[in-house]
């Protein structure tokens, strides 16, 4: 594992937040390319992801810390990010309260954006998860496969290589994502297929994850949020899809047609 990936006489230059980092800045690019694409005021877009980016770290961590370590709810711990220690579904949550009340202030549509976030979103988690990987948290149980990893905080053995396994799941999403586009039917298709896709992912990963506490039913606290996240990008589908006001219409440009003359 690497987490200083070096060291200068002012400053360490951490794995896990470098690639946070270059994770949520290849998201960004990607994002607005695709609002480019869409006609959207980018400049806004891209203000929102700025400051999109400081509410989500903050509901990651909390999140995470009210999870997994409550005794860290303390302004020293909660911001020592090197340590690891961020969830997907805090950013998301928060990000998604966000975005809401910005875009509603901006009179921009919110699924027409959302649908370029959804796009951009998970390019960014395979980039960023490489960090955790890198830094050595949030691996998996023990195992004896091929592809086992060995981890400084596990102890010895072989572990699920978890950080990576959602890598690679959040980079199939991406590919397929830029398949269902140019067959999605409505604003917002692509954002939800997104989210039920990577909740279904991390559902399953959850069960290889070390030390990740049941908090209902057995299922973790990503299981149930990850149930929620599905059943509602199913019900936000079928709404899509019922109102004519969220159809996806194709770009027709004019054409003049000139009189026959014979």
């Amino acid at each position: 594992m690497y987490p200083i990936l070096f060291s200068t006489p002012w400053f360490n230059v951490y794995s896990y937040g470098l690639l946070i980092a270059l994770g949520y800045t290849l998201g960004t690019v990607l994002i607005l390319r695709e609002a480019r694409r869409e006609g959207l005021n980018t400049e806004a877009i891209f203000d929102m992801l700025l400051l999109q980016l400081v509410i989500g770290i903050c509901g990651s961590r909390l999140l995470f810390v009210l999870e997994y370590t409550p005794e860290k709810l303390n302004f020293k711990d909660f911001f020592a990010f090197e340590q690891g220690g961020l969830t997907f579904y805090g950013a998301v949550i928060s990000s998604l309260i966000f975005d809401l009340l910005y875009l509603k202030f901006r009179k921009m549509p919110f699924w027409k954006v959302m649908d370029c976030i959804g796009f951009g979103l998970p390019a960014g988690i395979a980039v960023a998860r490489l960090g955790c990987l890198l830094n050595g948290c949030c691996y998996g149980t023990s195992c004896d496969y091929p592809w086992a990893m060995t981890f400084p905080e596990a102890g010895p053995g072989g572990h699920h290589p978890a950080q990576l396994y959602e890598s690679l799941g959040a980079l199939l999403i991406f590919f397929l994502l830029g398949k269902l586009r140019a067959y999605r039917r409505n604003y917002g298709d692509i954002f939800l297929a997104g989210m039920a896709s990577y909740s279904v992912i991390r559902f399953f990963i959850e069960f290889v994850l070390f030390e990740n506490p049941a908090v209902l039913a057995g299922l973790t606290m990503a299981q149930l949020i990850g149930i929620l996240a599905l059943t509602a990008s199913i019900i936000a589908w079928k709404k899509i899809s019922a109102s004519k006001a969220m159809r996806v219409m194709p770009n027709l440009n004019a054409v003049e047609i000139s009189p026959n003359h014979d």
